[in-house]
């Protein structure tokens, strides 16, 4: 009967894993889509940089990092 136990627990970890993992990848696709659609309203080779910089490799970092402490409190 534990064993049993543990492995609805851990199922429940794996799909609480993959919802966050989805929802992790959905706000990254969806800040991509806003980025996209600013820098196609002002297009600029600056912007287009700074956002490429901020939208490309700095948040995807800072919110993956969130995710990890949220999932850990959790």
């Amino acid at each position: 009967m534990p064993s049993s136990y543990g492995y609805r627990e851990r199922v429940k970890v794996k799909l609480g894993a993959r919802k966050a993992l989805g929802l992790y990848f959905i706000i990254l696709i969806c800040i991509q889509a806003i980025g996209l659609l600013h820098f196609l309203s002002e297009p600029g080779f600056r912007k287009g940089v700074i956002l490429a910089i901020l939208l490309g490799t700095i948040l995807p970092i800072i919110l993956g990092l969130a995710f990890i402490r949220f999932i850990q409190i959790v």
